[in-house]
């Protein structure tokens, strides 16, 4: 637990694969969105997986039943923002039409992160951890925003997959997801995964971005800007390096495309986040 006020808490999430209760997880003991950092498959009791990855927010109500399965070596790496019950309530009232029930006041289980977002969510955290955001009211204030955005979206994305692709395509989609969630830095073709979901290319490409709203490549790419500010959060001063581990070709080419998602350059984000950052000797 990082932050805590009668409204709203910030807290890290880690569960190894080894962990005895990784895949049986535990009741959600708020109102929370959770961004993760590593991948992982996740069920609402009574709702179809999906893969929560740093691209897709898990949302809970509190006392939310569910499961976890493994995706990533990582385990289940996560960062929360959670809030009070008239928050969330207030939350979805202005994104949304409320769903009548105050005990389950979000009706949606996950919802899109754009890379802007996941950054402002790093860097709200950062901040926080550090200790260099200490004002309640500002930590609130932001909170609010970043999870009025996530809710925003998720009703948005619920409404659109409602029509837009069926059950099975939904599954075949999302397994793409995790094969590419898994190892973002990875390399395999179209036709390789399609041939891990049991699809031909033709048809993965086609509903993949149907159920996403992304190419398979695009969608790489955006998992590879959120891995660049893992790895330029805490890792390597060679920005070549950094380009290079998460699979980009080359130093130009990984400035251009975090450039177009982020709208910052990744020497720019790193002086950022490394500042608002735990302090470093």
């Amino acid at each position: 637990m990082l932050f805590a006020s009668p409204d709203v808490r910030i807290g890290a999430f880690r569960c190894p694969l080894a962990h005895p209760e990784f895949q049986t997880a535990g009741p959600i003991e708020g109102f929370s969105v959770v961004f993760p950092r590593s991948a992982v498959w996740i069920q609402h009791s009574g709702g179809r997986p999906f893969v929560a990855d740093p691209a897709v927010a898990a949302i809970y109500n509190l006392g939310q039943p569910y499961r976890r399965y493994r995706l990533s070596a990582e385990g289940d790496r996560a960062d929360w923002f959670s809030v009070s019950a008239p928050m969330a309530s207030s939350l979805v009232a202005e994104v949304a039409e409320a769903t009548g029930d105050p005990g389950r006041p979000f009706p949606v289980a996950a919802g899109p992160v754009p890379a802007p977002l996941y950054y402002r969510q790093r860097l709200l955290f950062a901040r926080v951890s550090s200790g260099r955001l200490r004002d309640p009211s500002a930590i609130e204030h932001e909170v609010t925003e970043v999870l009025r955005e996530i809710l925003r979206l998720a009703f948005t994305e619920r409404g659109q997959d409602a029509v837009r692709a069926s059950a099975k395509q939904r599954h075949v989609a999302e397994r793409a997801r995790a094969e590419l969630a898994a190892d973002p830095a990875g390399r395999l073709s179209v036709r390789q995964i399609a041939d891990r979901v049991g699809v031909s290319p033709f048809h993965l490409c086609r509903l993949f971005r149907r159920h996403t709203g992304h190419t398979l490549h695009q969608y790489r790419l955006e998992l590879r800007a959120r891995l660049a500010l893992e790895r330029l959060e805490t890792g390597d001063r060679s920005l070549s390096r950094v380009a290079h581990g998460i699979g980009f070709s080359s130093h130009s080419h990984f400035t251009a495309e975090f450039r177009q998602r982020l709208g910052l350059t990744p020497s720019g984000a790193r002086r950022l986040l490394r500042w608002h950052g735990p302090e470093r000797a």
